[in-house]
Parts: structure tokens; sequence; C-alpha cells
């Protein structure tokens, strides 16, 4: 018998979990678009959000504009959650300073009406977009801002969009941002957890066996995987999962698979180091109800809400999975075997982004082009055969 007594625990990986302002990770995250949340939040109140180990507050004037402002106030640090939405900007509670969506301060009212002290300050301030029903963020260098990418399967006519921001369908919430987007590129999970553990947590049999084929690869603004299966009734297919950096994700879920591209955009949201939400953006044909649930929503019981401690043990999902790894997971007590080839692979690319940024070039992902960037091309979803396909030895 052998004994754990003296067991050490490394240290975590900083470079490629650490998110805050400064660390290696976090200035990467910095040159993207970040999704921060729903348009449809910015109401008649502020609302406060954490995004990259940062506090923010985001609101929408009364002239429509969108803005992203640090919490706390210039003049004494109280939270601007607590301000007021005007017709020109974001009014303090406690001593009325007024922040325009620029962080220009536009009003000090308590101030002596010849005072130019609100001429000399700007608050800190974040540029803002909105897509697809979402509120991104860009919050690295301006001149290395790059264009905000729109995705083919989002610009497709004949649908309208329908957004989503928050806790995954049988996601994780209390771990590291990297935990769930490895867990997207480790394809052969989804057999045993998703499937053999568990039982069925997708509507598909795209993933309940191991595939005759799997292929990982790079590609210029990412990686993806192709699975290939032989179905129950002869037929093959291919399922593609794709990863666009550097949080962007593409799945598919159809009831049985049928050759078609997948319909939404989703992205891991970096919270702090230890926290993270999911977004993502669906197209949804005209005619079809926008509400309906998609299919991992459908196959979830009260959308794998709360669950007492035994069920959570017996039906793990990827919350448990992921979760279970720690609040951060320690990478140098990892074994990594043949079936950690995707993971393996998106470590080396997010390094490889790392370095590109310390060495001042942009990293894989980042669109100049307007008219790319207007049209980004993706290649998730699933192709079916009818027999054999010639890339099956």
């Amino acid at each position: 018998m052998r004994s754990a007594y003296g067991l050490k625990i490394p240290e975590i990986d900083p470079e490629l979990t650490r998110v805050g302002p400064g660390t290696p990770c976090g200035e990467l995250m910095r040159r993207y678009w970040q999704p921060v949340c729903l348009s449809a939040d910015l109401t008649d109140l502020p609302k406060r959000i954490r995004i990259l180990g940062e506090d923010l507050v985001a609101f929408r004037d009364g002239q429509g504009r969108a803005g992203l402002l640090f919490f706390r106030c210039s003049h004494r640090g109280t939270s601007l959650e607590y301000g007021r939405v005007e017709r020109d900007g974001l009014r303090c509670c406690y001593h009325g300073w007024l922040y325009d969506v620029e962080g220009r301060i536009l009003d000090m009212p308590l101030e002596p009406p010849e005072s130019t002290v609100k001429d000399h300050l700007w608050h800190p301030a974040y540029p803002v977009q909105e897509y697809g029903g979402l509120l991104f963020a860009y919050m690295g260098p301006l001149d290395k801002m790059p264009l905000l990418p729109r995705y083919d399967v989002l610009e497709a006519e004949g649908g309208t969009l329908r957004p989503r921001f928050g806790p995954r369908v049988g996601g994780a919430q209390d771990c590291n941002w990297l935990q769930s987007e490895e867990n997207l590129m480790d394809a052969l999970h989804a057999v045993w957890l998703h499937t053999v553990h568990s039982g069925a947590q997708f509507p598909t049999q795209a993933h309940s066996t191991l595939p005759e084929r799997l292929v990982y690869e790079e590609t210029e603004m990412g990686m993806r995987f192709v699975m290939t299966r032989r179905m129950d009734d002869g037929r093959w297919a291919d399922v593609i999962w794709e990863n666009i950096m550097p949080l962007n994700v593409h799945l598919t879920y159809t009831d049985e698979p049928v050759t078609e591209k997948v319909n939404q955009v989703s992205f891991c949201v970096p919270v702090d180091d230890t926290h993270q939400l999911g977004a993502n953006i669906r197209w949804v044909p005209d005619g079809a109800d926008p509400t309906e649930l998609s299919g991992r929503e459908k196959l979830a019981p009260a959308g794998r809400g709360p669950r007492d401690y035994e069920y959570s043990q017996r039906f793990p999902d990827d919350k448990e999975a992921q979760e279970g790894q720690g609040e951060i997971v320690v990478h140098a007590m990892e074994r990594h075997v043949s079936s950690d080839e995707g993971v393996v692979l998106f470590r080396k690319i997010l390094k490889t982004a790392i370095d590109d940024v310390r060495a001042g070039r942009d990293p894989k992902g980042i669109i100049r082009d307007p008219e790319r960037a207007a049209c980004v091309p993706t290649t998730s979803g699933a192709v079916v055969y009818q027999e054999r396909p010639a890339h099956v030895a």
C-alpha cells in the first residue's frame, strides 16, 4: 500500500489562469471585445457588473447611448450602481456628479458655478458596442482596439437574434474560466460524463459513442475538432465544434445529425480568476418561437438549477466536473493522455497568443479588415453522409 503522506500541491499556472489587469492572460483578454451583459439589462437603473476582475457599472442614458464606467464615483468613492440615469448620463447619488457615457464629468451641482474642476477630471470608462442583444466592452489599450466581429451564422437573412447571459445550462460558475473553455475543446468527455456516467445530457446520438475518427486542428482564428461516427441507421456524420479566439465556441445540438451549420455563438465570460458566466447569441428563423428552449435546455430538469448534493453526486454535469477541479485547477498535477489532445492544443494556442501580446503583435483572432469583421466565416455544424466518407479509413 502507498500513502499520500507528504503530498505537495504545486502552485497554479498564473500565466494562463489569472485575468486581472496587468496579468499575462488578462492583458490578452483585454485585446478582444468581451460580452458584459444583455442590452435589455440597461433600463432606467444602472447595472453593476464584474468582468476580468474589474468592478464596473453599465447604463443607458436618456438618449439611448450605452456606457461602461468604473463603479466608484471619482469624488468620494460611492458606488455608481446607486446613481440616477438621466438624459445626458449617470448622476452619483452622494453629491450629484454627472458622468456621460465616455466618463466626462458634466456637472458638479454642489460646486460654485465658476468652478472648472470638472474640466480637468475624467472618470475611467471603457468603449462599448451592442450586437445581437449583448453589450460588448473593449478593455485594452485604445491604439490596439480591433473591430467587433460579426459571425456569418448570425448575419443570415430570414431570422432574428436571441441573446442569453448568465450561468450556462449545467455549466460551471464558481471556478476559473479556462476550465470551461478547455472543456469545450475536450471532445471525448461528452461520451463518458454526458452519456455513460450521468445518462443522456444531450438530445442527440452525435456524442453518445466513441467516434470512428477524431481530428483536432489549429485554424487561422483558433482551433476546431471534427468527430466522425457511424449512426444507427447506417449513415455517417461529421460533427464539428469550433473555437474562435479567445472565448467563442460554436456548438451543435441537433436532435438527430443532419447537414447544417450551427445557429449560435457562445462565450465563456471570465468574471474574475475564480468565477465565470456564459453568454450566447442564437439565430432563430422567422416564424419560429424565439422563446423555445434549445436542445440542451430541454433536457435539463428545472434548467439544471438548484439540486441537492446527492443528485449532483449521482448525475454530475459540466458544473460538477469543472468546479470539482478546484477554483483554479493545478496544471502541474495533471497527467495528460491521448484524449487530452484538444486541451493541450488550446493551451499551446493560448500561450502563443500571450507571447504575441508581449511582443506587440496582434494575437490570433484579432480582425482589422472591416469586410471580414462584418461576416466572420465559421465551420461548426454537422455533415451527414449516406455512405462511409473518404476521410474515414
